[in-house]
């Protein structure tokens, strides 16, 4: 192991001692990973391109636009993850675990996205589930909660044992784990283990396809992001959705790209069921954290687009999609962690008038919602506009299917703008129903407010929501960079 070699992993090593650290730190835990994380993120420019540990993690455009998303991701949730909003019942106890545990998470990430070898990318890939599985169950005093990370631990289990007995099977029929050298085997194609390499294929599908919430495998995140604190449901929904979307891209953009008429059109019509599944699940929703958890799902099915499309104008659709929805999802998480802390709880009709208690909050959900239906000029209208017109492309000089997909993807997101409109409706053109004006609560409606790093992390996804719709050229350009150094 050489100087080179550590520097490549310089953001890990960062993030694993400060959470280290902050085991030993009874205060101050929050402001500790905050600095743990802003040096990790000022360590990305300087590190060093190309393979490292022999070619097990490598550096690359595709690696720092994850690790720089994750990076960002934890930042927001940390920020807004005030004593008040994750430990209700047992404030200060148990905080510095918490932001060890964050921090953790995080690591595992930062590795997923420089890992070259499928042996790297799962062991990183449990060490971040692990710690997600500690962080949904944090509130102990809460049955909801216990109750999901149980649900979220046993299907996480099993998830995990597929994908790993999908990478077997890989590893038994190619010899190789280096995603390099699987792409190049050739061992694949003869006939008596064409069938075992293609199980292997569909297992590590399933066993990623979890983490992504891709439909059939997406029926735990409904329970465990309303049971979970919101700030963690926010992480959940953002870094660790997405560090699945990392881990499926390598494997197949990468490691299997040379099969891809076997899986295209299979995830093809995964990320069509998907984006269906989850917007129709989502009309009929009263639980504000359930009807996001639904979007979530679907919003899922238009990242897997980027999959079939398989070009450098595709995966840098896809990669802007998985930027702009985790800053518009992380940003409505985390406004419902307020209103939560508020004592009104996560039901439609909390949100009843709350653009005249609380103008500030009413409009940033309201533009993160508008952004996730894809209304124009948000973020959510660019990214769309971008993987959709890719598979428009695609699908002129290839398969004629991918056009298909386009327009089923054009009309969820016109589906998905309906259950968006009732959470506004209730915000702008509701009054607070009897039961919520008979509460305590109201006559203190500066609970409601979101001090310090919520508000500042409401604030900052705010902002990018907005400029990103605006001024979206320079990030495009350094994505579609990223994808061709991925291809």
């Amino acid at each position: 192991m050489s100087a080179q070699d550590l520097r490549a992993i310089l953001p890990e090593l960062i993030t694993v001692l400060v959470a280290l650290a902050s085991l030993f730190i009874r205060r101050r835990s929050q402001q500790l990973a905050l600095v743990g994380l802003l040096l990790a993120s000022a360590s990305l420019p300087f590190l060093p391109r190309g393979p490292a540990f022999s070619g097990t993690v490598e550096v690359d455009g595709f690696a720092l636009v994850f690790q720089a998303l994750f990076l960002a991701m934890a930042l927001l949730v940390t920020l807004g993850s005030e004593a008040e909003v994750v430990l209700p019942a047992e404030r200060p106890r148990g905080k510095k675990e918490y932001y060890t545990l964050l921090l953790f998470a995080t690591a595992g990430m930062l590795a997923v996205a420089s890992a070259a070898d499928l042996i790297v990318l799962f062991i990183s890939f449990e060490l971040s589930s692990l710690a997600t599985y500690a962080l949904v169950g944090y509130t102990k005093g809460d049955e909801r909660s216990v109750e999901a990370a149980t649900k979220f631990f046993i299907i996480g289990a099993l998830s995990s044992a597929i994908a790993l007995y999908g990478i077997s099977l890989l590893y038994g029929v190619t010899g190789t784990t280096a995603l390099r050298t699987l792409a190049q085997a050739r061992e694949a194609q003869r006939p008596e283990l064409a069938l075992a390499f293609k199980a292997g294929m569909v297992l590590v599908l399933a066993g990623f396809g979890f983490k992504i919430t891709a439909v059939p495998f997406h029926l735990w995140a409904p329970d465990t992001y309303e049971g979970a604190p919101a700030p963690v449901t926010a992480l959940l929904a953002t870094g660790s959705k997405k560090m699945g979307f990392a881990a499926l891209l390598k494997i197949f953009l990468v490691g299997l790209m040379a099969f891809r008429a076997d899986w295209a059109w299979l995830l093809g019509l995964l990320a069509f069921v998907t984006m269906t599944v989850g917007n129709l699940l989502a009309l009929n929703q009263t639980s504000v954290k359930r009807l996001l958890a639904y979007s979530s799902i679907a919003q899922a099915g238009y990242i897997l687009m980027a999959f079939p499309v398989a070009t450098a104008y595709g995966l840098a659709g896809g990669l802007f999609h998985a930027i702009t929805h985790s800053l518009m999802t992380a940003g409505a998480f985390l406004i419902v962690a307020a209103i939560a802390a508020g004592g009104r709880g996560e039901d439609l009709s909390a949100y009843q008038g709350l653009a005249r208690r609380q103008p500030f909050l009413a409009l940033a959900l309201m533009i993160f919602l508008l952004s996730l239906a894809g209304v124009p000029p948000l973020a959510g209208f660019q990214s769309k506009f971008v993987l959709f017109s890719s598979a428009v492309e695609a699908g002129l000089k290839g398969p004629s299917w991918l056009i298909w997909l386009a327009a089923a993807g054009a009309l969820n997101s016109a589906l998905s703008l309906y259950y968006y409109a009732r959470v506004i409706k209730a915000m702008y053109f509701e009054g607070p129903t009897p039961a919520f004006q008979a509460t305590s609560a109201d006559p203190h409606p500066e609970r409601l407010v979101p001090h310090g790093g919520l508000f500042v992390a409401v604030v900052l996804a705010f902002a990018l929501v907005i400029l990103l719709g605006l001024y979206p050229a320079p990030l495009l350009q350094w994505l579609l960079e990223a994808a061709r150094s991925l291809f």
